[in-house]
């Protein structure tokens, strides 16, 4: 039996909200997700899933896809991706483990610093390093470099903050990086690593993109709105500019329209602690911190 989505009304007409229909299944992502995720691009999810020290990977009409152990340390991962022979590449601290679906442990690398965000394509994937300077490494699926961008960390090296850089992957492979407290991002060849550029948006009157306020140690995720040239940006609703900030509360969105240069804050009617992981359809995807996965409709 469908039970039905629950609508709740938001500040904005612009943006709807709304909880994903259950499944009677043994693990639904819809009622139980909790943690950090990111879209892939056949729309699934891979979360993880604490209570049986599993990775499951979800489709919203397939469910459940498939599961590979986590691996036995005690330590919860951080950060992870799938590859295409679904084997799982998990990131604790400065250790990489790839894990075939069996729980064997295939590969282990060591790597410069935390990872603090991953993106991938057909043909490896990127690692954006939590380091004082910005850092990107991008490996194949067998482990081995195929390129790397930046100073790279040495252990113990440097003060703090040691930010958290999140990064996706664009329509055209190529590697967006968020950094500090600009709403620009940096733009690298997802081939060649090459820095192509940075973004340079402005608001709808036409003033340049402002800076955050507070802290970004721990950037927000991002997430592409794949085939519109728009990418999604978390971030808390006390670091939009004050002039900028109502009707803002809690989480709020900001959408990067890349083909119109242009910024625009949307609200969200989530708290702080709510994780973006996607975009399906006209629906940003955000994980629930007390379980399950909410929608919030954009434009």
């Amino acid at each position: 039996m469908r039970n039905r989505c629950i609508r709740l009304s938001l500040l904005s007409v612009m943006v709807g909200l709304s909880v994903l229909p259950l499944r009677a299944q043994a693990w639904d992502a819809a009622s139980q997700a909790r943690s950090w995720a990111k879209q892939d691009k056949d729309d699934s999810f891979t979360f993880f899933d604490p209570s049986a020290r599993m990775l499951r990977t979800w489709m919203r009409d397939g469910g459940v896809i498939g599961s590979v152990p986590a691996g036995k340390s005690d330590e919860p991962p951080e950060r992870w991706v799938m590859d295409p022979r679904n084997n799982a590449w998990i990131a604790r601290g400065t250790s990489v483990t790839q894990i075939d679906k069996t729980g064997h442990v295939i590969l282990t690398l060591k790597v410069p610093a935390e990872v603090g965000d991953v993106c991938w394509d057909g043909k490896g994937f990127v690692m954006s390093f939590r380091a004082v300077e910005p850092y990107l490494e991008k490996r194949d699926f067998k482990g081995a470099l195929l390129w790397s961008f930046g100073a790279k960390p040495i252990k113990g090296d440097g003060p703090t903050p040691q930010n958290r850089r999140p990064i996706v992957l664009d329509d055209s492979g190529n590697v967006l990086m968020a950094d500090g407290n600009t709403l620009n991002l940096a733009i690298f060849d997802g081939t060649t690593g090459r820095k192509i550029g940075e973004t340079s948006l402005n608001l709808a009157p036409g003033q340049p993109a402002p800076v955050l306020e507070g802290p970004s140690v721990e950037r927000g995720p991002l997430a592409i709105w794949p085939g519109k040239g728009v990418v999604f940006a978390a971030i808390k609703a006390s670091q939009v500019p004050a002039a900028l900030r109502p009707p803002l509360q809690g989480l709020a969105l900001a959408r990067l329209d890349f083909a119109q240069a242009r910024l625009e804050f949307l609200p969200t009617g989530l708290d702080e602690f709510h994780i973006l992981v996607g975009v399906l359809d006209s629906d940003a995807v955000f994980v629930n911190p007390k379980g399950g996965l909410m929608l919030v409709k954009v434009k």
